[in-house]
């Protein structure tokens, strides 16, 4: 019979020795969107033997633009991401292990979760920054990528001994304004930088003492353009010069932000909800609840509400950003009581 692998395995640089350590390499994707469905996609098809899919989100109409892996049927059951790539992915590919995990990254998912690499999929540079700080604290490596109109950006990052995102962009926080949902998305740019972060990736997990760390690649698809710069680590890094961050704090100043490309808003409580408390209060308003173990999803003046154990909370189908903001103030004071430990 032959082998699934047979063609990649043929790749000098892989060989059955390089197949076997990606098929025993555990990769979480954090943000299953544009970016991390595609490489969701190719790393099941690679073989990698254990994929963990965080995302919290569900799959809305403008996703489907530049997110192939799902479908309008995931539209009309308002599935979540990581659910329905799940069920897509093990179509491909049954024999890959897929934990799919409906929440925000958080610093205590980074601490708990055991993996060999992340794949940076985010779509806002809140959840990054944070990602970052955990790769101080943890000594963990990750692939950094980003899209935003016709440019995209890899970088393998492996912060305690080379540079750290912040170094890349020193103003990491102000590079909020270049999200997609801001500038917009080209469809085909998302392939080629998708595929740019899995490359990387399993060049990493074959024989990462030969991955640049110092790299930062660049594409510009619309003038089919590519550029790669030497980065160095930057001495005076406010970010590198600790190795202590409190992974519970707040990356980016409370406030009330969308998602990309997405009708669907992100903001965070000002302490950690009682989750349980909370469902109680909500069944007795007679409003219908969804509990899982990390979140607490129901329906507030005609909007879907997911409310999460680290604080974030998400608000789906808003206009825009003040009837967002608006929502999100009225339910902080209305939680207020089933509100504890600080996380700010």
């Amino acid at each position: 019979m032959l082998n699934r692998y047979d063609r990649q395995e043929r790749v000098a640089a892989i060989g059955a020795a390089g197949q076997a350590k990606i098929s025993a390499a555990t990769i979480l994707i954090a943000g299953v969107g544009a970016l991390g469905s595609y490489a969701a996609e190719q790393l099941v098809r690679s073989g990698v033997g254990h994929l963990i899919l965080v995302d919290p989100d569900t799959v809305s109409l403008t996703n489907l633009q530049r997110q192939t892996l799902f479908t309008e049927a995931d539209v009309q059951q308002r599935a979540l991401k990581v659910d329905a790539a799940k069920r897509h992915l093990l179509a491909i590919n049954h024999q890959v292990d897929i934990t799919a995990m409906p929440t925000s990254l958080s610093g205590d998912l980074l601490q708990e979760t055991t993996f060999d690499l992340v794949l940076d999929c985010l779509d806002n540079y809140g959840a990054r920054i944070l990602l970052n700080r955990a790769a101080l604290v943890r000594n963990l490596d990750y692939i950094f990528a980003s899209c935003a109109g016709t440019f995209g950006s890899v970088m393998p990052i492996r912060a305690r001994q080379h540079a750290c995102l912040n170094c890349v962009y020193p103003n990491l926080a102000e590079l909020q304004q270049t999200d997609c949902d801001l500038l917009g998305v080209n469809t085909a740019l998302v392939p080629i930088i998708a595929g740019l972060q899995v490359s990387l990736a399993l060049h990493y997990l074959v024989d990462a003492s030969t991955v640049n760390f110092d790299q930062l690649t660049t594409v510009d698809n619309w003038q089919l353009s590519q550029q790669a710069f030497r980065v160095r680590k930057n001495p005076a890094c406010p970010t590198c010069q600790r190795t202590d961050w409190d992974l519970t704090e707040p990356a980016i100043p409370n406030q009330v932000q969308v998602l990309c490309g997405t009708e669907t808003y992100q903001g965070r409580l000002n302490s950690r909800p009682q989750l349980a408390a909370i469902g109680d209060w909500l069944v007795d308003r007679q409003l219908t609840v969804n509990a899982h173990a990390s979140f607490v999803s129901f329906t507030a003046e005609d909007k879907t509400v997911s409310i999460f154990k680290n604080g974030k909370v998400l608000l789906y189908g808003l206009p825009d950003i003040t009837a967002a903001t608006q929502l999100f103030n009225r339910l902080q004071t209305q939680l207020n009581p089933f509100l504890e430990v600080s996380v700010s």
